[in-house]
């Protein structure tokens, strides 16, 4: 849980909602990597990524439903066409 790794100036993650959700808060999301059989989601570095992630795992954050679906199907897609 809670994956991601702060790379310079950029944030990655494999966890499909956790990038989901990020994207919903507004971070922006650079592209997407594979390693491996492993997708990794990538996010340009902001301060507010810390506060996400901990609202995010503790269950207190909160987005737009349908918004966090959409993303979800995006997020999804994504990682289809990394294949």
């Amino acid at each position: 849980m809670g994956n991601g790794v702060k790379q310079t100036d950029t944030y990655r993650t494999s966890d499909l909602y956790y990038a989901a959700f990020l994207r919903v808060a507004g971070v922006v999301l650079n592209g997407v990597e594979r390693e491996n059989r492993r997708v990794y989601f990538v996010f340009e570095w902001s301060d507010v990524i810390h506060e996400l992630k901990k609202g995010y795992f503790n269950e207190t954050a909160k987005v737009p439903a349908r918004s966090y679906a959409d993303e979800i199907r995006a997020m999804k897609t994504l990682t289809h066409m990394q294949a």
